[in-house]
């Protein structure tokens, strides 16, 4: 396939038609800025092979803002012996016409012819995706997608099979395709193709099978549950029979009253030994309360000797605190005396450093100030001869619009007197001695030459007069442009006050160098004041303020003390101050503590004293000895009740552990629900009995057995049915899978052609290397010599550079095939490439110059430097918007 015209017009960038003519059938070099419309035009050739003119999914391809445009791509090219020319158009105007020589096609039939020919299909509905580019979409490279190889060719595979077999003509011959598509379709109605699950008839035979199986053993347990209904009939007839005659309830009921008699009797003595409990209780809290009085009395006594000793210690404890306050106010003292000093003499040392602060900063800032004083005098001077050098700029600049225009008219000038010349009609005369003739009102003699522009009168003395008019139709015209440019150019000479085109380029030259001067004058002056002459002025002011500032605090300052240089560092002050004050502190904290513990032993001394007195007074209180008399009395006693309530109490107890009320509950229980499980049994057995009854006379009814003589006769012939399928499905299933097998042998062979191609291409990029090709005939593993010799990797662990090299010259070796094989190519590359260093761009660059001498490639490029050196003229998209 060779392109030879495109023409896009109201798509996308090109709202104006942009037209491309005489491409070669080699290489086509593209070269644009981005945004320049490369992609369009690749995106342009794409809609007018992929996209159906009546599709409503492309407003993509409007210009911006123009929702009204019909979009139109027309195509000139050649496929075989044929010429080819397609007009497409989009949304607002949508036709498709194919001319084929003389034939043309219309609409749809121009669209599937074309992705007949071509290797491709269109989507069925909404815009087309790459799923549907085929051939094309593998050999056009999209801009950024060099790299992305096996996609394209997955969609692409059954094209390049196709190839292979017209290459090799075996398979093709053989109707190998039609046969595996066949077994393939014939397997696929019994098995599916992904999993190989039953389907289709196959899977309704199966289902039948099971159905019938289902429900004929549904049929016969429905027998066996008659058969097992009859005897159970028998038994509970017997059973019923039984209890009908003894009566085992009514036995039952008879126990179960006797049991109740028996627990309300043992349930009494519980009650009476739960008294005894209760008054045992309320005599155990009274021993308590007696034994916590007797208790009381001795703890009084007990308690006064405590408080006695607790008052003595308490003395003791107040005399040492008052002792350790006193030590610590004299310690404080000091310490607040010391404090002050350093403190005093900090004071002093910051005075004394400010001082020395202050005079040092007065210094800096006024040797800081003599140097901005040098600076702003050599600025203000530089900057009087910058403006005297940019005055003398203005007076000599010319416009370089201006010294154009003169140039421009002087060369106007110099061509229209160049024409004239040539048009003019030459007089060349020679006279005799003394002789003399009359031209244009001038008298000559001798010999010479004039060039006659206008109809020239010529006296001949003693003859006449001879009139001559030059014979160019178009010298008068010449003259008039010549005297019309002519009072241009000395009008404007006059404007710009110069004498003529050598003073203007004088002028010119003059201009640039008082532009130089001025230059460096203005370099060097920001040099000398980077921010400004204003900026020194106004830095000057500042350091002058800053130096007052500084003079007026020192004048507030006190007098120098006489021993100043006998002061230590503001460092050494500061920390004898620190630790004077820590001192204190700690000291005041001391002092704090002790105050604290004394006050707290006073405390302590006046609560001991009250306590004291209180366990004195109760000890004296005179009804006291009859009290513990009486408590000690009445303990006795009651010790002596509480031993007979044991006895009582135990002998209880041992009655209720004998008779067991727990056992005697579980008995009534038991006898109520024997006697009630029988009456319910014997009652339910009965209906029980009515309802097998009617149900056996109902099932007898109902033909089981006929039933199930039918469903075993469908079942028998539903797996016969089911085994016929499942003998015919493994048959396809294996012939199936043989013919593939058969196929992946012939697909080695068809790769063969295909790896031929990989190889001459690859060993311009990478010598002596190999590649192999997968079944999908995608590029697989890469086996080249390293730095430790030979080493093999996946396509995909290439570096990106590498894989969209390996992308652009695997599309060169699918394209070779095609061509073998007869088929149309065409390759396309948008800014391919990029990622490329030097050496492996020049080896490309072979690789793609080798292709263009059988292919039409056309490559388009914002990096025009990198391919000057590919043979081949660069077309610049602007220029060809301009011309367009």
């Amino acid at each position: 396939m060779k392109l030879t015209r495109i023409r896009i017009e109201q798509f996308r960038q090109f709202r104006q038609a942009l037209e491309i003519g005489d491409l070669d059938a080699g290489l086509n070099l593209f070269t644009g800025a981005n945004e320049a419309g490369k992609s369009t035009i690749v995106a342009a050739l794409r809609a007018a092979f992929f996209e159906r003119h009546r599709s409503g999914s492309v407003d993509d391809f409007c210009p911006w803002g123009d929702s009204s445009a019909s979009p139109g791509v027309e195509l000139d090219f050649t496929l075989g012996d044929h010429d080819y020319r397609l007009s497409k158009s989009f949304l607002g105007r949508k036709r498709c016409e194919l001319q084929v020589g003389s034939r043309r096609l219309d609409g749809a039939d121009a669209e599937d012819h074309l992705a007949d020919v071509l290797g491709f299909r269109y989507a069925g509905r909404g815009a087309s995706a790459a799923e549907h580019w085929g051939i094309p979409g593998l050999l056009w490279i999209p801009q950024g997608g060099a790299q992305e190889i096996r996609e394209s060719v997955t969609h692409a595979t059954d094209h390049l099979r196709k190839a292979l077999n017209e290459s090799l003509g075996e398979v093709a011959s053989s109707g190998g395709d039609e046969v595996m598509a066949t077994v393939e379709a014939q397997r696929n109605e019994l098995l599916t193709p992904a999993t190989g699950a039953v389907r289709g008839e196959y899977a309704t035979a199966i289902k039948r099978e099971a159905a019938l199986a289902s429900e004929l053993d549904a049929i016969r347990s429905e027998i066996t549950n008659y058969r097992q209904k009859v005897d159970r009939l028998s038994a509970l007839r017997r059973e019923h029979a039984i209890d009908e005659s003894e009566k085992p309830w009514l036995h039952f009921r008879k126990e179960h009253q006797a049991a109740i008699d028996k627990l309300a009797a043992i349930q009494r003595v519980e009650e009476t030994h739960a008294a005894e409990k209760q008054r045992a209780s309320q005599v155990d809290e009274q021993i308590k309360l007696l034994r916590e009085q007797v208790d009381g009395f001795a703890t009084q006594k007990q308690a006064a000797e405590t408080r006695t000793a607790a008052l003595d210690k308490a003395l003791q404890e107040r005399s040492t605190s008052l002792a350790l306050v006193a030590q610590w106010l004299e310690k404080r003292v000091e310490a607040s005396a010391g404090y002050a000093v350093a403190r005093e003499r900090l004071r002093l040392v910051r005075q004394e450093d400010t001082r020395r602060s202050l005079t040092r900063q007065l210094d800096e800032i006024r040797e800081q100030a003599e140097g901005v004083v040098i600076a702003l005098t050599k600025a203000e001077a530089e900057q009087a001869t910058l403006l005297d050098k940019q005055r003398l700029a203005a007076a000599a600049e010319i416009k370089p619009a201006e010294l154009a225009t003169l140039r421009e008219q002087h060369r106007q000038i110099r061509e229209l007197h160049i024409h004239q010349t040539a048009a003019a009609t030459r007089l060349r005369f020679s006279l005799d001695d003394g002789r003399r003739i009359g031209i244009a009102g001038e008298s000559l003699s001798g010999s010479g030459e004039r060039l006659l522009l206008a109809t020239t009168q010529i006296t001949l003395p003693g003859f006449g007069k001879l009139e001559i008019a030059p014979g160019g139709k178009d010298l008068a015209q010449l003259g008039r442009q010549e005297s019309e440019l002519r009072d241009r150019h000395a009008a404007l000479l006059q404007r710009l006050g110069l004498s003529g085109l050598d003073d203007a380029e004088a002028r010119q030259q003059s201009y640039a160098e008082r532009l130089g001067e001025v230059k460096t004058a203005t370099a060097t002056l920001k040099a000398l004041a980077p921010k400004g002459v204003d900026a020194l002025r106004g830095e000057l002011a500042s350091q002058q303020a800053r130096a007052g500032d500084i003079e007026a605090k020192l004048r507030r300052l006190p007098p120098t003390v006489d021993d100043a240089s006998a002061l230590p560092s503001v460092a050494e002050a500061e920390a004898a101050e620190n630790g004077a004050g820590q001192s204190l502190t700690q000291i005041n904290q001391q002092l704090h503590q002790a105050q604290l513990g004394a006050a707290n032993a006073e405390a302590n001394c006046a609560a001991a004293t009250r306590e004291l007195a209180s366990a004195t007074a109760l000890l004296d209180a005179p009804e006291r000895a009859a009290r513990e008399m009486a408590a000690n009395r009445d303990l006795v006693d009651t010790l002596a009740e509480r031993h007979t309530l044991a006895t009582r109490i135990a002998a209880l107890r041992q009655q209720v552990c004998e008779a067991r009320p727990d056992i005697l509950k579980q008995d009534v229980e038991r006898f109520a629900k024997s006697a009630e499980q029988h009456e319910k049994r014997f009652g339910e057995r009965r209906d029980t009995l009515l309802r097998l009854e009617v149900e056996l006379q109902a099932a007898g009814a109902q033909g089981l057995e006929e039933r199930s003589a039918e469903l075993a006769r469908d079942l028998a012939q539903a797996q016969r049915r089911a085994e016929e399928l499942r003998r015919r499905a493994g048959a396809l299933d294996h012939l199936l899978q043989l013919l593939r097998d058969k196929r992946r042998l012939l697909t080695s062979k068809l790769q063969a052609p295909l790896q031929k191609h990989f190889n001459h291409y690859l060993q311009l990029l990478f010598a002596q290397a190999s590649l192999e090709i997968d079944e999908n005939l995608s590029p697989g593993p890469l086996t080249r010599l390293g730095v430790s010799g030979s080493e093999s990797g996946a396509f995909e662990a290439l570096s990106f550079g590498a894989r969209e090299q390996m992308g652009v010259i695997s599309r060169l070796a699918y394209a070779d095939l095609l061509k073998e094989a007869g088929r149309p190519t065409l390759i396309i590359l948008d800014d391919a490439l990029v990622h490329s260093d030097d050496e492996r761009l020049a080896q490309m660059k072979r690789a793609l110059f080798d292709a263009a001498t059988r292919h039409q490639i056309l490559l388009f490029t914002c990096h025009p430097a990198n391919w000057r050196d590919l043979g081949v003229p660069a077309r610049s998209l602007e220029s060809l918007r301009a011309a367009g």
